[in-house]
Order: structure tokens, then C-alpha cells, then sequence
């Protein structure tokens, strides 16, 4: 039996394993009377009148490169003023190492009911949605001197606090609450810099058209198909098995699938990814390795008309920083040139299911197994805890009235995610730090914050939703400007729950319904010894 119910939103489930991996891509052709369905073998339907918001795969980085040899090439300069720019507020880069933050929009600016299987995309209507929403959001650190190219997404439906308010909802919501496009990126900018740690140095857009354009400027995307696969909501119908090739508007509705369903050979039967947008992650990496392979096919050996396409269908129908000089694509292009898929380095944030006071399914990140994911991200060593890995609650024990709200608001300046349980009526001496096993960096930084005299004890009673507490006691002197030097705190014994004694080191701790790795159908992907041309 899956995590959760397959035709529902992801649920938690205490009882489901820690690690899982849905799905499965080694099932035979699937036969039956879907193999009958008329050509071609991918088609598009019409959304639900209550459809799902939408996403596109996240090729930015492509796109980049492809610009940048359009640019060697001497076609970039008259497109390259075509394209949209937003002026946003960025962190400089250094060394040849830049974090580019990749949002795909759902604006169906330029589209038109005209366009073939426009009905996947437009509304009942014909007409364009109004408004913007980001359903995508990747990012791609590049590093042009060593030619590596780490990718991280962030899943839509991740429980974070939104800037500049610091109220909690989807992450995808912070490109949607701008009053613009400008004013939405800036606040997704803002909100993955305050919760992650994360500075962006680039941005890039990618609406409907530019996605559709790209895939068909390659001339299409090769991908394997082992079963019959479909999804109702995007529109994609794949009822061809073994190589096939995806052209924009197949690759389009491939990319936007959230509930992906494979035909049993043996029972005749559809069955459900459920691993929503989770598994969407997974196909959407494979698409990218494979869009590099393809985009270097055909722009390493300098094809020009291919880039002339490339750059014509993209232009006006992408957004990037105003930073972003054509300079900077030229050097992306040549350095990267010969890059293949396989060399990307993809890094899945360790998440786990939950659910609001209201009832609503969601993603929670798991912030101390998360560390040395975001680290890369960030430029820090493995090993580094930032004060956003942090989430804490302050109970005041010093007698003093409203110290736990005071001390509360000054970590949350320093970036902290704290929260003020207020007082207690029975006051103590100790400043103690209490935490669940596996977040012993988070409560050493905590303490080093706070000047080193706070003691440390393991608390395995704690809820998740507030793994490390603070209880403030009358010894309690101040919380510091900057945290002092590692290897200045203080742990004692006495820990809760029958402990006797408090960690020394990283302790790896899974939650119900955690997700640490790729997951869902790959539908897609050749098996070994296949090559899809």
C-alpha cells in the first residue's frame, strides 16, 4: 500500500518507512487495448475546469549556454535586448561561482488559441490566467572554473516563512504575493536568502513558449518509455513504449505532470504515481541531463542555424536579471562547452510530510539533515550550521516578566526561527538548551550564541516542529552579536527520557514519510545499454 492515498494530496503516515522510493521504472510494456490508441502517441487534453496551477522543468542553465554560444557566434546582440530584464537587488559573485535561482512561471503570456494543443494551457475560454505562480523553482550554482554544475529544487508545497512578513505558507506563494513579476522574484530572492542561507546571484524566467521553443529548437528530446504512461491533468499521453521524442508541446505537458499513471500489463488497470510533486522533481532532472546532452549535440559543434533557432524562439519570452550581461553568457558558453548531463551534481533536500492546524497537506524540511545540502549552496564547508537550520522556543525561567519574548525577537534578528513560549511561575539558575538527538550542532550554535555558559541536555520528548528549547534561567547574561568560536560550549548528563548522556557527534535521525533522495516513476529514463537518439 502506498504512503497515501493515490487519487489525494500527500498525507503523513507514522507507520510508512522512513526511506522510500515509489514507483518503479522496470515493469514490461504495457499492452492491452491502450496500444490501440491512434497516432501520434503523445496527445493533449483539455484541463479540468478546476485545474491544477502548473509548472515547467527548469532549464535556465541551458538556456544560458545555448545564449552564450549564440553570442560567440554573433547573433546574440539583437535578441539578447529582447529579452525581458527585471533590476533586483542580488548578492555580488567572485571566483567564477554563481548561484543562479530558476523559476518557471506559469504566465501564459504568448500564447494564443491558435497554438497547436492550446487548450492544455488555456483556460475554457481560450483565454489566458491571469496572475503568476511558480511552480518550479531550482537552483543552479555553476561553477565556470572547475565546470560543475550543482542543482537543487525546492518542492512547491515546502512550509517556510514568506518575506517580508515571516509568515508561514507554500514556498511557491513568494513569487505569487508580488504585485509584479519584479516584485515577486525580489520576494523569493529574499525569502530563500532569509530561510536557507542562500545568496542568488542571477535570475532567470522561463514562461511557457520559452520551454516549448527550447525542446523544439533541439529538435525535440529523445526519452524511453518501458509502459504506457498519462496524466489527465497536464494533458501528456505517452501510449508508445521504447525511444521516443518529445516535442515542445509533449515535453511541456511531460514536465507539468504532478499525477503520473502507468498502465498494469497484467490487470489492464491505471495505476498512480503517488509521489505528486516529489516524483515530478525526479522526471524533471532526467529531462534536463537529457535537454544538455541534446543542447550540446547541437550547439558544440557550433550548428548556426540551430542556435539562430534557439535564440529567435526564447528571447522575448524570458526574464533575467539586469546583471546579467551578455558577457556573462559568452564565458558561461565557453567554459561549459562539452558539459553532458551526467556531470550535473543534483541534491535533493530531505523533506518529510505534514499537515497545517487546517488540515492542508504539505512538505516540512528536515533543518538538520538539510546542513550539508544547503551548505553546497552556500559556499560553506560540510559540517556548517547556519542560524536558519535553527527553529527554537524560548521558555523564560528568570523571573523577570516578558524575557522570553525579548530574547525571542533578538534571535530571530540574527536569523534564527524563534518562538516565545513565555514565562514559567517557578524560576531557576541554569540556562539550559534542550534538543532532539541529531540536532546537536543546531543547539552548539545556539549556545555559542548566547556566550557558551547555557547547558546542553538531549531531549528525546520534544516535537519535531520545535526540535531545540531554550529555558531561561537567572545565570543567563545575554544572546551576542556574533556566535563565539566552536568548541566553547558546555554539555552536561542528565538528559530526558532515561539518557545518561548527551551526543558527541552528528546523530541521523528519519522521520515518518521522510524523503531524502529522488523518488517517483521515472518514465523516461533508458535502461542500461539503451541510447535514444
Amino acid at each position: 500500500m502506498p504512503p497515501w492515498d493515490p487519487g489525494q494530496p500527500p498525507r503523513r503516515n507514522a507507520s510508512s518507512p522512513g526511506r522510500r522510493v515509489l514507483g518503479s521504472s522496470k515493469t514490461p510494456p504495457a499492452g492491452g487495448s491502450a496500444s490501440a490508441a491512434p497516432k501520434p502517441n503523445f496527445r493533449h487534453a483539455k484541463p479540468p475546469k478546476k485545474g491544477k496551477r502548473v509548472l515547467k522543468v527548469g532549464i535556465g542553465v541551458i538556456v544560458l549556454i545555448g545564449l552564450g554560444f549564440a553570442a560567440v557566434a554573433g547573433y546574440g546582440w539583437y535578441r539578447f535586448n529582447q529579452i525581458n530584464r527585471d533590476s533586483l537587488a542580488l548578492a555580488s559573485s567572485s571566483g567564477g561561482v554563481q548561484n543562479f535561482l530558476i523559476v518557471g512561471s506559469d504566465s501564459r503570456s504568448g500564447m494564443s488559441k491558435s497554438d497547436n494543443n492550446s487548450s492544455a494551457f488555456l483556460n475554457g475560454q481560450g483565454v489566458q490566467e491571469s496572475g503568476q505562480r511558480s511552480d518550479t523553482i531550482m537552483i543552479a550554482r555553476v561553477d565556470s572554473k572547475n565546470k560543475t554544475v550543482d542543482l537543487m529544487s525546492f518542492p512547491r508545497d515546502l512550509w517556510v516563512p514568506i518575506q517580508p512578513s515571516g509568515e508561514e505558507e507554500r514556498i511557491n506563494t513568494a513569487f505569487a504575493q508580488g504585485k509584479d513579476s519584479a516584485d515577486g522574484a525580489q520576494r523569493l530572492i529574499n525569502t530563500i536568502k532569509a530561510d536557507f542561507g542562500i545568496d542568488i546571484n542571477h535570475y532567470v524566467e522561463i514562461n511557457f513558449k520559452s520551454f516549448k521553443g527550447i525542446t523544439d529548437a533541439v529538435g525535440g528530446i529523445p526519452m524511453y518509455f518501458d509502459k504506457q504512461v498519462r496524466d489527465k491533468n497536464s494533458g501528456f499521453y505517452m501510449y508508445g513504449t521504447g525511444c521516443q521524442t518529445l516535442d515542445g508541446d509533449s515535453a511541456l505537458a511531460y514536465a507539468r505532470s504532478r499525477h503520473l499513471e502507468y498502465l498494469d500489463p497484467k490487470t489492464k488497470k491505471w495505476i498512480e504515481d503517488p509521489s505528486a510533486d516529489l516524483g515530478r522533481i525526479s522526471r524533471q532532472t532526467l529531462f534536463m541531463r537529457t535537454m544538455i546532452d541534446r543542447a550540446q549535440d547541437k550547439f558544440g559543434s557550433t550548428d548556426l542555424k540551430a542556435i539562430n533557432d534557439l535564440v529567435s524562439s526564447t528571447s522575448d519570452n524570458l526574464t533575467f536579471d539586469s546583471q546579467l550581461s551578455i558577457g556573462n553568457l559568452v564565458s558561461l558558453g565557453k567554459a561549459f562547452k562539452g558539459f553532458s548531463g551526467d556531470q550535473i551534481v543534483t541534491h535533493v533536500l530531505p523533506v518529510y510530510l505534514d499537515m497545517t492546524s487546517g488540515g492542508a497537506s504539505i512538505l516540512r524540511l528536515d533543518t538538520a539533515a538539510a546542513e550539508d545540502v544547503l551548505n553546497v549552496f552556500r559556499g560553506a564547508p560540510a559540517g556548517t550550521v547556519m542560524p536558519t537550520s535553527v527553529v527554537v522556543s524560548v521558555t523564560n525561567a528568570t523571573g523577570t516578566k516578558g524575557k522570553a519574548v525579548e530574547v525571542s525577537d533578538r534571535l530571530d534578528q540574527l536569523g534564527f526561527t524563534s518562538k516565545s513560549a513565555g514565562d514559567v511561575t517557578k524560576s531557576q539558575t541554569a540556562t539550559v538548551i534542550k534538543y532532539l538527538p541529531g540536532f546537536d550542532k543546531q543547539a552548539d550554535l545556539l549556545a555559542r550564541q548566547l556566550g557558551g555558559t547555557a547547558q546542553l541536555q538531549v531531549d528525546k520528548t520534544l516535537k519535531s516542529s520545535a526540535p531545540v528549547t531554550l529555558v531561561l534561567g537567572t545565570s543567563f547574561t545575554g544572546v551576542l552579536a556574533e556566535p563565539l568560536p566552536a568548541s566553547t560550549t558546555t554539555t552536561v548528563a542528565g538528559a530526558v527520557d532515561s539518557s545518561t548522556s548527551t551526543t558527541t557527534g552528528p546523530v541521523t535521525t528519519v522521520k515518518p514519510g521522510e524523503i531524502t533522495e529522488l523518488v517517483g516513476i521515472e518514465a523516461g529514463k533508458a535502461p542500461e545499454g539503451v541510447v535514444c537518439k
